[in-house]
């Protein structure tokens, strides 16, 4: 009676613990992503010269929630050599259409642009460029789907700032790059050095952390045990 009520105790245990293992997962997932901003002014001397942001952040589809951005923002006019490190995550912002603005910083602070501030609108009109030795990438997380291709709407709010030292001109010039738009309306390259155009973004689901796969083969692997043992008695 004993092993028996232990048996069913250790079998609901092992239930409990896979089905929150992969209710955990289905409702928090971990993405990486990707953004290109081509700067036009290396398009014919250096293509690849690019600035590029790798990044990852979790999402709670549950809560529409997003936490962890963090990445690595390139510094084209380094050909990509230098790449600066971006660990706070200080804004989010719900753009009315079903998506996230959420933007990472490198420094503690909104603070890139001087006086103060950070281009965030998602409509990246003209700012002032000179910095504060800070820099930013903001990417858009459509709530239906993260891994979504982005309209060209929903890449006018894709934006990045780099005011270090990799990244000003002439000493106190940053450098910029988001989608801007001409007197009829249509998309031109935006930010400093002439800009950048197109800007994309890719995101994808990140492969799940080993000991998620461990934990739910382990319970698999007991529950057939258990399966295994009442059919033998």
């Amino acid at each position: 009676m004993f092993n028996r009520k232990l048996r069913n105790a250790l079998l609901s245990g092992v239930f409990l613990a896979v089905a929150g293992v992969h209710s955990a997962q289905a409702a928090v997932t971990n993405y990486k992503v990707t953004q290109t901003y081509n700067q036009v002014v290396y398009d014919n001397s250096n293509p690849t010269w690019d600035t590029i942001f790798n990044g990852s952040f979790t999402f709670d589809s549950a809560s529409n929630t997003v936490s962890n951005l963090t990445g690595s923002l390139s510094a084209a006019m380094t050909g990509n050599s230098i790449w600066n490190s971006l660990t706070h995550q200080l804004s989010v912002i719900n753009d009315g259409t079903s998506g996230l603005i959420v933007t990472v910083f490198k420094e503690n602070t909104t603070d890139v642009f001087q006086p103060a501030g950070f281009a965030s609108t998602g409509k990246m009109g003209p700012v002032l460029t000179y910095g504060n030795y800070n820099a930013f990438a903001s990417i858009y997380i459509p709530l239906a789907d993260p891994t979504m291709t982005l309209s060209l709407e929903q890449t006018d709010k894709l934006a990045y700032g780099d005011c270090t030292s990799a990244g000003l001109m002439g000493g106190n010039k940053c450098m910029t790059g988001w989608n801007a738009f001409d007197a009829s309306g249509n998309r031109i390259p935006g930010g400093t050095m002439r800009g950048t155009f197109p800007n994309t973004q890719t995101i994808t689901a990140a492969v799940p952390e080993p000991e998620s796969y461990a934990m739910f083969m382990a319970g698999l692997g007991l529950i057939g045990l258990i399966a295994r043992r009442r059919r033998i008695n």
